[in-house]
């Protein structure tokens, strides 16, 4: 059972998410909260898997939310699927940066919402890679982090196989297919690639070799 919280200001759009949720075998919505201050509380109170969370909210802001519920301590940190009125939207890429999963645009259909949730819950591949990745790609800096070097250096051979591949976007089965290994030692891969790097999501992966030009730091191509 995938559990749901819903983060939204606007009371009859997160009720209609929430009765497309329950209306799933496999999903349960765990409430509704209308600001971020609401989602933290909520989070804490009830453990949901994933989090809807609506970026523009007043009291406190679905970014700041975002970095707050995943830094909560001593829990399983929950997904976070960002909600969003336009696409090509800079806070969409701060939130990846705080943590974000994944992001969806509020005129998605239903079935593209409960599909990015199943995604994002498996791990199966970037949800929404091509409007993820051009996120990525037109706000990322060049933030020049000092210990980028020595963090890289830490990745065996084959997680910077890994590495070079997700943030590409590809999903585990496509990096199984291109590396001839099993999807189960690409997840391993890719679990001991998040934590060496410090990162917790696979777009924070995308995010973090954009910033910080993996390309000058290893002998990988541009």
């Amino acid at each position: 059972m995938i559990t749901v919280l819903v983060v939204d200001d606007s009371p009859l759009f997160a009720s209609g998410i929430q009765m497309l949720i329950e209306a799933q075998p496999e999903m349960r919505s765990v409430g509704v909260a209308s600001n971020g201050t609401e989602a933290i509380a909520s989070v804490r109170a009830r453990r949901p898997d994933v989090v809807l969370m609506d970026l523009r909210m007043p009291v406190m802001s679905g970014i700041d939310a975002t970095r707050a519920v995943l830094a909560e301590p001593n829990a399983p940190a929950p997904r976070v699927i960002v909600l969003t009125t336009i696409q090509k939207d800079e806070a969409v890429y701060q939130a990846f940066r705080a943590g974000a999963s994944a992001f969806l645009t509020k005129d998605a259909t239903p079935a593209r919402l409960l599909a990015t949730i199943r995604d994002t819950v498996e791990d199966r591949e970037l949800p929404e890679r091509e409007a993820s990745m051009r996120l990525v790609t037109e706000f990322a800096d060049d933030r020049g982090d000092d210990g980028v070097r020595r963090r890289l250096h830490a990745l065996t051979a084959r997680e910077r196989d890994v590495f070079q591949l997700v943030t590409r976007g590809l999903g585990n089965g496509e990096i199984a297919a291109a590396l001839h290994l099993s999807e189960a030692t690409v997840k391993s891969h890719v679990r001991s690639v998040l934590a060496k790097l410090g990162t917790t999501t696979r777009v924070q992966l995308v995010v973090f070799a954009y910033e910080n030009q993996v390309h000058r730091h290893l002998d990988w191509p541009a």
